[in-house]
């Protein structure tokens, strides 16, 4: 997602209330539904986050890398994208490089390829309104970074370039994508130009159709990716990009976290669209009251599965973004974490979601998920990253301060109102140590600074990678003269960073939620 406005989140428990949990059932079974038949709640209605969770560990950063947006790939260049924009050299006669929702290990042969990733594209220039000539991709990058400890003071280059290794097009040559009303995909309806018939011939999948946040990989053949224009999942190769199942909507809960019947909708659904408007390309969302009088449940299109990650069961947590915007969720105790079943990869047997996992707490001042990722070896586990709409231009005091927090949860660990109460924020995103200066600046600190983080992945019981959504062609979020910056360029690409602690903290070995 691109920037928008976020609702902070205030407490009305007590830190007493918020340390008083209970743990509901055991991993890999059906039964470990956030409550029981007939358990009572005290109070669905207030606010909570967890005031008391920071617990810092000590660590050190290995180096930033970058993904330079000059690095077009043939697939991509030569097709014209932007024309919804205003301004931004826009149009553009490539499909540009908008930074990545999420990063996923890369397979090959059933096993992980060591410094080799799935990212998944965002879903363009922010929004189903300006994103209709996106084509939407997932990236096979390779992310290593030279690092020695200083060993006979050896240094390398303050920022590494990423690798590139292959582009595939999300596209749905099976006609598997179809909405409730009959409602097709964008090109179907409307293209640019001929720039595009290849891409129209393929069905490729553009930010009009979904706006891609989340990607759980299974393997190389099979991966979940999550939407936040619905919100709603569906089965892709991740290796080619074919889609492999219709999607799947997001169920809504009643007051004791059961499904009820009813589904999440924004206002960028196209089940909300007459298809006459959109065979004229004229209804790239609707009125929010629109939603509010459909069957549906309305939620915000920028709140989606940034968070949704493939546990050691095999099954994916899934998690809303937030509960405030253009939501009916924002009286809910915090973010909504579902468990999917990814299926097989079949259209017969799609991804489903099975059970309501509870309420995600956020840190104070924090208000979106930004991505999530699995503790190696757990199933209930996952590292998550918090975080608000800093930066916000360049002047201090500023509208916002950041809240950018990796922090650790128990998927499992419910209170009586559903809330995961057992959280440990182990690292601020703009208090990284840099012991090391591996960026030469002569400064022991660095911040990892950008409106949207929204990739991270555990990759050992040390180590992280940390990546950001550029939100291009809006990359200059402190409003700041680029071209007299040293790395003007690179802070303006997606950028990565590397950082591992001293403690092997992600081996389920160490006590780091004792």
């Amino acid at each position: 997602m691109k920037v928008s406005s976020t609702a902070l989140l205030l407490s009305t428990i007590t830190l007493a209330a918020a340390k008083d949990s209970k743990i509901r059932g055991a991993p890999k079974t059906e039964g470990n539904r956030a409550l029981k038949k007939g358990d009572k709640k005290k109070d669905k209605h207030r606010k909570v986050y967890a005031s008391n969770s920071a617990d810092y560990q000590n660590h050190y950063l290995v180096g930033l890398l970058n993904y330079p947006n000059a690095d077009i790939p043939d697939i991509l260049n030569g097709v014209t994208s932007g024309t919804y924009l205003d301004g931004y050299g826009a149009p553009y006669p490539y499909v540009p490089s908008v930074g990545f929702s999420d990063i996923e290990p890369f397979y090959a042969n059933g096993e992980i390829v060591r410094g080799e990733f799935f990212c998944l594209s965002d879903n363009g220039y922010g929004a189903s309104t300006n994103s209709a000539d996106y084509a939407l991709n997932i990236v096979h990058m390779k992310i290593q970074k030279p690092f020695t400890y200083r060993h006979g003071e050896g240094t390398y280059d303050a920022y590494t370039p990423t690798e590139n290794l292959g582009t595939a097009l999300i596209h749905d040559p099976n006609r598997l994508i179809q909405w409730e009303n009959g409602a097709d995909i964008q090109v179907a309806y409307h293209v640019p130009d001929a720039t595009w018939d290849t891409f129209k011939d393929l069905r490729v999948l553009t930010g009009r159709d979904f706006d891609v946040e989340g990607l759980a990989v299974i393997n190389e053949n099979l991966a979940i990716v999550g939407d936040e224009l619905m919100p709603a999942i569906f089965a892709v190769n991740p290796t080619t990009g074919v889609v492999l199942s219709p999607f799947v909507r997001t169920p809504d809960i009643d007051e004791d976290g059961h499904f009820n019947g009813k589904y999440l909708s924004t206002r960028g659904d196209k089940v909300h669209c007459t298809i006459e408007a959109l065979e004229k390309n004229e209804c790239l969302e609707v009125e929010s009251g629109v939603v509010d009088a459909s069957k549906y449940r309305k939620h915000d299109p920028s709140g989606g599965y940034e968070g949704f990650s493939v546990l050691a069961d095999g099954s994916i947590a899934a998690f809303l973004e937030k509960t405030s915007g253009d939501s009916t969720l924002g009286d809910e105790p915090g973010v909504r974490v579902y468990r999917v079943d990814p299926g097989n990869g079949s259209p017969e047997h799609p991804p489903s979601f099975t059970e309501f996992l509870g309420y995600y707490p956020f840190e104070l001042n924090a208000g979106n998920i930004a991505d999530v990722s699995p503790i190696p070896g757990s199933d209930r586990l996952v590292a998550v990253i918090e975080r608000n709409g800093f930066p916000s231009g360049q002047v201090f005091p500023a509208p916002v301060m950041p809240a950018n927090k990796l922090c650790v949860v128990d998927l499992l660990d419910v209170d009586d109102d559903m809330v995961m109460t057992k959280k440990k924020c182990i690292l601020n995103y703009h208090s990284i140590d840099d012991p090391w200066d591996v960026d030469g600046n002569g400064i022991l600190k660095y911040a990892q600074t950008q409106v949207t983080n929204e990739q991270v992945i555990v990759v050992d019981d040390y180590c992280i990678i940390a990546g950001t959504d550029t939100n291009f062609p809006f990359t200059n979020q402190f409003g700041v003269n680029v071209d007299e910056l040293p790395f003007g360029q690179e802070v303006s690409d997606t950028r990565f960073m590397v950082v591992c602690f001293l403690e092997p903290i992600f081996n389920l070995d160490y006590p780091l939620m004792e």
